[in-house]
């Protein structure tokens, strides 16, 4: 999110219990019927589109590459809270790239034009200008035109909780009541300070203000209208009361009905999150299954919190449209926190992460194994040098190729088939279009026996091509130590 406060949005999530389950079914299909539009019922379509076909690579512009050197303004690249250099042209020029790892979209930090220091996007000055550090209005409309050209959406960040704390608008006259009274927000759990206080000191819009929401909302129209953008991702989400997102989505969807909308709510629960997507919005940063990949990929990690959190899905309207993430820019870097065994456990999520039917998100440098401790060391440029010899971005590749081509992983169905503590087992799509996959997350060896749904005699791991036989009804599975296997009938 912002820059600045990080630790304390650590405080933002609820813990959810650790129920126990042995078998899990979610089914979801996509709702591809628009309701009708009224004030207390938005107009939401199921963004067709974007789907859990998706795979979204997410972008801090400023620390990606710099394509342009002469907007180098204030660049130190030593100094981890200050401009980089990195900007729209950048990512441009490494378009190419982003398609070869089998990227559909792209998510961009807010390019909006910000005060001193806001790097990261999230202090806005002006909301209808592009910041001079990262480029022009041309270079995004560039942007998004290239890659189109490569069947690649482009998704924005877009603020409209604050602005940053320097703001004009606090002292010209001329935006009378257009902020909460200041209030700092102690207690997260209380919906008036989260709504109205002021999120680490950062002045709080008043969305209850006719001129606020008329203006977030025509601002957003804007840049949409003006530069063809496929989607936005909604910063602070639950910051904001869910009336404004509930005009906010119409709006958009009115014009827009295919437009995609993600909400970032920094909360776990997930009958809470849906209250947001009830709203309006497409789908939310998925903090429950964050947290439970969190738990079961590491030393000494279970998957039963992971599993807890399969079970929750069910809760959604429609998981598919939700984004999951192992790491992102308001948290350590997945491989940093795992610590020990950390690139065979960062392997481990992504292969759960890109085989699970919601939209996978994928924060630059993931896919060759970045490191990053807390905000702003998860956030260092982009080690293009680690691209010809990362042992991480071979599997990656790998991943995504199965992703698109396996029709399994095209659907919307998992059933967790079995587990333990150590390990998972779960099943994608259904009849000979299903894939069985495994996972151990101790770090020793342990053996499976796994009944299969199919009355198929063979399968075959789809990474290394080994053949497993069925015997009685089942499949024994030798597993090695933090070990994979992607089951597919012959």
């Amino acid at each position: 999110m912002k820059g600045g406060f990080f630790m304390n949005k650590k405080f933002i999530c609820s813990l959810i219990s650790i129920l126990i389950t042995s078998n899990v079914l979610i089914g979801c299909t996509q709702n591809k019927s628009v309701a009708k539009q009224s004030a207390s019922s938005p107009k939401i379509t199921s963004a067709p589109s974007f789907s859990n076909k998706d795979l979204i690579y997410f972008i801090m512009t400023d620390r990606f590459y710099n394509g342009d050197k002469s907007n180098d303004i204030d660049v130190d690249s030593t100094n981890p809270k200050a401009y980089h250099g990195g900007d729209i042209k950048g990512v441009i020029e490494k378009l190419d790239y982003i398609k070869s790892i089998g990227t559909t979209a792209i998510w961009l930090t807010p390019i909006v034009e910000n005060e001193d220091g806001g790097y990261h996007g999230y202090w806005t000055k002006d909301f209808y200008k592009v910041d001079p550090h990262l480029g022009t209005l041309e270079d995004l409309q560039t942007l998004v035109k290239e890659a189109h050209k490569r069947d690649i959406k482009v998704i924005l960040d877009y603020v409209v909780n604050h602005t940053g704390y320097k703001t004009p608008w606090l002292t010209d006259g001329k935006h009378n009541n257009w902020f909460h009274t200041e209030m700092p927000i102690s207690d997260f759990n209380d919906k008036e300070q989260c709504e109205k206080g002021w999120l680490c000191g950062l002045p709080d819009l008043n969305q209850e203000n006719p001129e606020v929401k008329d203006y977030l909302i025509k601002n957003s129209l804007w840049w949409i209208e003006n530069t063809k953008i496929d989607g936005m991702r909604l910063d602070t989400v639950r910051h904001v009361s869910t009336d404004f997102w509930k005009e906010f989505s119409s709006a958009i969807k009115g014009k827009y009905p295919e437009f995609y909308l993600l909400g970032e709510v920094w909360n776990d629960d997930v009958t809470y999150l849906q209250k947001y997507i009830n709203s309006g919005i497409d789908g939310v940063t998925n903090y429950s299954l964050f947290n439970g990949m969190k738990n079961a990929f590491k030393t000494y990690g279970s998957t039963n919190s992971l599993v807890t959190a399969i079970e929750n899905e069910g809760k959604f309207s429609n998981p598919t449209l939700n984004g999951v993430f192992i790491d992102n820019h308001d948290n350590k870097r997945f491989i940093t926190e795992a610590y020990e065994n950390s690139e065979a456990y960062l392997k481990l999520a992504l292969a759960f992460e890109m085989t699970y039917p919601s939209i996978p998100i994928v924060y630059y440098g993931t896919e060759i194994a970045m490191e990053g401790d807390d905000d702003p060391d998860n956030r260092r440029d982009m080690e293009w040098q680690k691209i010809n010899n990362s042992n991480t971005l071979p599997f990656f590749k790998k991943l995504a190729a199965l992703r698109s081509s396996v029709p399994a992983f095209k659907s919307s169905e998992i059933k967790v088939l079995d587990y333990d503590s150590n390990y998972i087992v779960y099943l994608r799509g259904k009849d000979k279009n299903s894939v069985i996959v495994a996972m151990n997350v101790e770090n020793k060896d342990c053996s499976i026996k796994v009944k299969v749904p199919l009355n198929s005699s063979e399968y075959i791991d789809l990474l290394t091509s080994k053949t497993y036989k069925v015997e009685n009804g089942s499949i024994t599975l030798n597993l090695n130590g933090i070990g994979l296997v992607m089951l597919q009938p012959k």
